[in-house]
């Protein structure tokens, strides 16, 4: 059976009612003809992000010049008939394309039966359309500028992955104590929640007309490169099959990396004791059995792994919000 989506009113949807009412209020006002379709105009411009709108007023602006234009130079000559009005949309959709404004094509046809239902058309006709095309794109526009911050949500995010990262590498401390554990760990529901961050992340860059980057996407994307990472962890764990006596440090070393996973600042130390390990292991004899000397080599690959995510967390660097100000990272 389908399940119905929860009910609810969204922020866009709050902006495209208020936005519809304000055009026809305004454009009646004014004593434009055709006042409502100006509600038409704004529903088809509000967009999930700033940039987009911008791009979709614009498109639509300049395909409804063209159509005004087109539509009265041919309704005059030929007459307003429907075949007539048929040939200007065969001609105008592929001109649309080549101007690369073809998001305004529904805005178009609008515009476009206007000037069909038109008992004359003139200049007062050529002035009421452009009237209406500024009151409900200019309201569109007004209505995209309204943004919900999305930082709240993107630090949500942040706190969340963070805490999930946290927990895996306490999985792993314990693990190091235990030889050949079976390690529980929903990796992909991490990553789910990881592609979510990005997209609201990238949905944020849109919402800024002179930014077109964000800390924050680069920080999921790094997220993402280190849960990788942590996969390949997890299985070198599951396959160490004794005990050796690097376990006991490798698993203090994953403790102290989880407790400090929001932080940069100690990323070096950890990297420098992680070298300290892998001497020590240089300089240890090697193993007299086989299932040791694979241990060994496991050891070997899983500190290999954790200085490959200890590296990307220092590159990655500080984590800056929009105003420059630097907040505390991975």
């Amino acid at each position: 059976m389908t399940r119905l989506n929860p009910y609810r009113i969204g922020f866009r949807t709050i902006k495209t009612a208020i936005g519809m009412a304000l055009g026809i209020i305004i454009a009646k006002l004014i004593g434009l003809d055709n006042f409502a379709s100006s509600a038409i105009l704004v529903v088809l411009c509000i967009k999930h992000t700033k940039v987009h709108s911008l791009q979709a007023i614009v498109s639509r602006f300049v395909s409804c010049l063209m159509i005004l234009a087109l539509g009265s130079i041919v309704f005059n000559f030929l007459g307003q008939n429907a075949i007539v009005l048929g040939i200007i949309v065969l001609l105008f959709i592929p001109l649309t394309v080549v101007f690369k404004v073809q998001e305004g094509v529904v805005t178009s046809c609008v515009i476009l039966l206007h000037v069909f239902n038109a008992k004359t058309i003139d200049m007062d006709l050529f002035f009421n359309e452009i009237i209406l095309l500024i009151v409900g794109l200019g309201i569109a526009f007004l209505m995209n500028v309204i943004m919900p911050s999305l930082d709240s949500n993107l630090k949500q995010y942040k706190q969340q992955i963070e805490n999930q990262f946290t927990e895996i590498f306490q999985m792993f401390s314990k693990a190091c104590k235990n030889p050949n554990p079976s390690l529980d760990i929903s990796f992909e529901k991490l990553k789910v929640t990881i592609r979510k961050a990005k997209s609201i992340a990238f949905r944020d860059v849109k919402n800024h007309y002179v930014r077109n980057e964000n800390s924050y996407y680069h920080y999921f994307d790094m997220r993402e490169e280190q849960l990788e990472l942590l996969r390949r962890m997890a299985l070198i764990l599951q396959n160490i099959e004794t005990k050796d006596c690097l376990l006991s440090k490798i698993s203090n070393l994953f403790a102290e990396v989880g407790t400090n996973v929001n932080s940069n600042d100690y990323t070096a130390l950890r990297l420098h004791s992680l070298y300290e390990i892998r001497i020590e292991l240089n300089e240890l004899d090697l193993p007299t059995s086989h299932e040791a000397f694979r241990t060994r080599a496991n050891l070997l690959q899983l500190l290999n792994e954790l200085e490959s995510y200890l590296l990307l967390k220092s590159q990655f660097g500080s984590l800056r919000l929009h105003n420059d100000s630097k907040i505390t990272t991975t």
